[in-house]
């Protein structure tokens, strides 16, 4: 399965850093016109790899390694366009400051035209090529909308273009028996490479014992379970894909996090302490300008759900005209100030919430805590909306930097589903590298001002 997803990010990043390497040599060549001595490679090889590894991070923090980045073929070279202008100002900044013995202002010109092309080239026609090897068919099992989500994503992706999907349902069989017994004959003649099946529904599970007898028989079918497949393909888990058998895994007896835990908290006590410093010097500054345009209070506390539902409260800026009730929050009739409006557009308003990160309440990382009077209307409403709960909540979570489409006051149930389904996603893969990764794009959403 991770041929047909995840591909391979080692792979990407070693050869966007040869790319760069390369685009270095070509700018060179176009330069001088003619091939450029040892000297001069070498004198310019030392400090451009050091900016190499910063672009690396840079194409992180943007998401250019993000598995959905590849589905969108065509959204690949305005990015890396983006993307290279703001690393060749970066380069030109390095050079201005340092001394390295070089100047290269018309290379970095060059080089800005020749890195794009050919990263784009690499991403769009080489590296398909390699992680893709032979056309692949696959077969999908169910009719439900993950179901037929998960084939459309095969069928109309152009990434994809190779595999060949089919979406089987009890719906097409009309006499179950006799296809029973042509269904093997059928993955045979048909080559197919690839099973994904969605074991909760009925007709699946009939199939199951001709699924597994042909894939063990064969060997080189693969044979996916659908959850495992949507999740590796949109990286959240929907309630819906949720029963027992996941529950049991990875809530009821999987294995605790005690070292994860324990470093986190390490983190989040050293990271609030190191931010709290400059974070006093706009105190003041925010401090007065609320007081001139209401002269109303600098802070409020705000009520939100917790650890294990524990009820905490939250320290913020104050934005609005006024402070709601919890209850009132929901249908809130009070204003954003103008002062407000900047500060909820710079999260500002946010920076008394490194004081909740001292005392334990949340983390740095997490699933953004919510209003209790909001809660006991998904808890009803949505099955296991608690297990959000199991984990701290934090000041940046998978859902932010995933789904910019969140509730925002009110009751959202449909949009709150979805929002639920990266927190369990977030759940479920919680570790050091996914906290790395959502604090990197959490900073990009800052510095780029496309939060919502």
């Amino acid at each position: 399965m991770q041929r047909f997803t995840r591909g391979n990010t080692l792979l990407l990043l070693l050869g966007d850093f040869v790319t760069f390497g390369s685009a270095l040599f070509v700018t060179l060549l176009i330069r001088y016109r003619e091939i450029p001595e040892e000297e001069v490679i070498s004198q310019h090889l030392q400090p451009f790899l050091l900016l190499f590894c910063f672009w690396i991070l840079v194409f992180l923090i943007v998401g250019l390694y993000d598995r959905h980045v590849s589905l969108v073929r065509k959204s690949i070279p305005a990015l890396v366009l983006k993307v290279q202008v703001f690393n060749i100002l970066t380069a030109a900044l390095f050079f201005f400051v340092s001394d390295v013995g070089i100047e290269p202002k018309t290379n970095l010109v060059i080089y800005l035209i020749v890195s794009s092309l050919l990263i784009v080239m690499w991403r769009l026609y080489v590296y398909p090529r390699i992680t893709t090897g032979k056309p692949i068919r696959a077969l999908v099992i169910g009719d439900s909308e993950e179901a037929m989500g998960i084939a459309r994503v095969f069928a109309h992706n152009r990434y994809f273009k190779h595999i060949k999907p089919y979406l089987l349902s009890k719906r097409d069989i009309p006499n179950f028996p006799e296809f029973k017994e042509s269904f093997i004959q059928f993955l045979s003649q048909d080559s197919t490479d690839m099973v994904v099946a969605d074991m909760r529904d009925e007709f699946a599970l009939r199939l199951a014992p001709e699924l597994y007898h042909y894939a063990f028989e064969d060997g080189n079918i693969r044979f996916i379970n659908l959850p495992s497949m949507y999740e590796e393909l949109h990286h959240r888990i929907p309630p819906s894909l949720i029963g027992e058998a996941w529950l049991l895994e990875h809530v009821g007896t999987g294995s605790p996090h005690y070292a994860y835990d324990f470093m986190k908290r390490v983190i989040d006590i050293s990271g609030a302490l190191l931010l709290l410093l400059p974070t006093a010097l706009v105190f003041p500054l925010v401090a007065l300008l609320i007081r001139l345009e209401d002269r109303g209070p600098l802070l409020y506390t705000a009520a939100r759900v917790g650890q294990f539902g524990r009820p905490i409260h939250i320290y913020k800026f104050r934005t609005m005209t006024g402070t709601d009730t919890p209850d009132a929050a929901v249908k809130s009739t009070l204003t954003v100030t103008k002062v407000g409006h900047i500060l909820r557009k710079t999260r500002l308003d946010e920076l008394p919430q490194l004081l909740n990160v001292l005392k334990g309440d949340l983390s740095f990382i997490g699933p953004r805590p919510e209003i209790p009077t909001l809660v006991d209307v998904y808890a009803r409403e949505i099955p296991y909306y608690n297990l959000r709960h199991l984990v701290k909540p934090g000041l940046s979570g998978w859902a932010q930097i995933n789904n910019f489409d969140v509730p925002r006051g009110g009751v959202d149930v449909e949009r709150t589903i979805d929002k639920l389904s990266f927190d369990l996603y977030y759940l479920k893969h919680r570790s050091f590298l996914l906290d790395i990764e959502i604090a990197l794009k959490t900073i990009n959403t800052l510095v780029m001002r496309t939060g919502t």
